[in-house]
C-alpha cells in the first residue's frame, strides 16, 4: 500500500478532522523584557499629579485617545488603530497579592511566565499548549525568538525560529541531520517527538518557505520576531501561539526621555507593520504585551527605577479596542504603593485569562489550571475581547 504525502502533511498543518478544533486563531505574547515604564507610554494626562511627580521627564504633549489618557508621540503609528477599534489598553495591571510583587528583573520574569504558579511545572503557555491536548500541527508553538522563554516550558512541541531564512535542515560534521536527529531522539524519552518535530518542521520549510513581506520591519528583536510570526500565519502554518520578545531599551533608570525617542518608534513600527502585514488575517489574531513590573511613579531626576504596576497593549480583530479599561487609581500620594509606585488595580493575570480563555475556549476549570491564583477566569475578565 502507498501513502501518499501531501502538502498539508509536509506543512504539520491540522487534518480536516481537527480543524474545527483548531478555528481559534493565533495569540501573539510579546513580552517587554527589563520593565518598560508604561506611565510615560499611556500617559495619564488628566491625573493632575502627572507633571508633579515627572517634572523631568513628563510627556506634554501625548497624543488624544480617551480624554484622559494619551499616547506617547512617539507611538503614534498606533493611534489610527486605536481610533479603528483593533487595539486598546488595560492600565494599572499587576499582580494583586502584594507577596508576588518583585523589583528583580529576572525573579519576577520567571513569575510572570510561570504565571504566577508555584509548586506547578512549566510556563502558564506550556500548560495551555497542554491543556488543549496533542497537536497534530507542527507548528502549534512558536517561540519567534532564539530560543523558548520559560511561558511554553513544558509544553514539547515548540519550535524556536527567529527568522525562516536561517532554518536550515544541512548536516552536521557529514551526518545527515535527518539521521542524527533520530537518533538524539531515540534516546531523548519524552523530548523525543519534539526532536522529530523539529526535522519534520525544518524539511516543510525547506520544501516550501514563506514567502517574504513586503513591509519594512525594524531590524529588532522585536521586529523580527514579529515578521516571523506573520509569516508563519500568512503561510497557513496555523500556530496557536507565539512568543516574542521586546527588549527595546526599557530599562531607563537615566536619559528616559531620549531613550524613549530613540526606541519607541521601533517598537511602534514593528506593530503597525505586523498588523498591515496580516491585514484580514488579523481577524482571529491577538496580539498581547506583557512586562514583568512597572516602573515608578516618581522620578529620579532623568529616569524611573523599577516599580510595580503597569499597562497592556492588545491588538486584534477580537479585541474591543477604542477604549482603555481597567481602573486608574491616581497618582497623589495616599494613592500609591509604597508612597512611590502605581498601584495595580487588574492583576494581569485576568487580560491573559481573558484572551486565552477566547481563543482556547478553556472553560475556569482548565483557566484556573493555566493561571492558578483565582484571576484568570471569567467572572473576572474585562471585557477586553470578543
Amino acid at each position: 500500500m502507498t501513502t501518499l504525502t501531501t502538502r498539508r502533511d509536509l506543512l504539520g498543518l491540522p487534518s480536516h478532522a481537527t480543524q474545527a478544533a483548531a478555528a481559534t486563531g493565533t495569540v501573539v505574547v510579546v513580552f517587554q523584557r527589563f520593565a518598560a515604564d508604561w506611565i510615560n507610554l499611556l500617559v495619564p494626562a488628566g491625573d493632575p499629579d502627572y507633571a508633579r511627580l515627572r517634572s523631568n521627564v513628563r510627556i506634554d504633549n501625548p497624543l488624544p485617545l480617551d480624554g484622559y489618557f494619551g499616547l506617547h508621540p512617539a507611538l503614534s503609528p498606533l493611534q489610527p488603530l486605536y481610533q479603528a477599534g483593533s487595539l486598546g489598553f488595560v492600565t494599572a495591571t499587576g499582580w494583586l497579592p502584594e507577596s508576588l510583587r518583585d523589583r528583580s528583573h529576572f525573579q519576577a520574569q520567571q513569575l510572570a511566565e510561570a504565571g504566577g504558579a508555584t509548586g506547578v511545572d512549566g510556563g502558564w503557555l506550556g500548560r495551555g499548549m497542554n491543556a488543549l491536548g496533542p497537536q497534530s500541527n507542527l507548528w502549534a508553538g512558536l517561540a519567534a525568538e532564539s530560543s523558548a522563554p520559560v511561558s511554553l516550558e513544558g509544553y514539547n512541541g515548540t519550535i524556536a525560529l527567529q527568522d525562516f531564512s536561517t532554518y536550515d535542515h544541512g548536516s552536521v560534521a557529514g551526518v545527515g541531520a535527518t539521521a542524527l536527529i533520530e537518533s538524539l531522539a531515540a534516546v531523548a524519552g519524552e523530548r523525543g517527538q519534539a526532536l522529530r518535530n523539529l526535522s519534520a518542521s525544518m524539511q516543510a520549510i525547506q520544501a516550501e518557505p514563506p514567502a517574504p513581506t513586503a513591509l519594512d520591519y525594524p531590524n529588532t528583536n522585536l521586529g523580527r520576531g514579529l515578521r516571523t510570526a506573520a509569516e508563519a500565519i500568512r503561510h497557513g502554518l496555523a500556530p496557536r501561539v507565539i512568543t516574542v520578545t521586546s527588549d527595546d531599551d526599557w530599562d531607563t533608570h537615566v536619559n528616559q526621555l531620549s531613550r524613549h525617542e530613540a526606541a519607541l518608534p521601533n517598537f511602534a513600527a514593528a506593530l503597525r507593520s505586523f498588523h498591515d502585514d496580516l491585514g484580514e488575517r488579523m481577524a482571529d489574531v491577538t496580539l498581547v504585551t506583557l512586562t514583568e513590573f512597572g516602573r515608578k511613579a516618581i522620578e529620579n531626576f532623568s529616569g524611573t527605577d523599577h516599580g510595580t504596576a503597569f499597562s497592556m497593549l492588545l491588538m486584534g480583530g477580537r479585541v474591543r479596542g477604542g477604549q482603555v479599561l481597567g481602573q486608574w487609581p491616581g497618582l497623589a500620594q495616599a494613592q500609591l504603593f509604597q508612597n512611590e509606585d502605581l498601584m495595580p488595580t487588574t492583576d494581569f493575570r485576568s487580560v491573559l485569562g481573558e484572551v486565552w480563555g477566547r481563543h482556547s475556549q478553556a472553560d475556569d476549570d482548565t483557566l484556573e489550571r493555566v493561571l492558578p491564583g483565582g484571576y484568570a477566569t471569567r467572572p473576572n475578565w474585562l471585557g477586553c475581547m470578543t
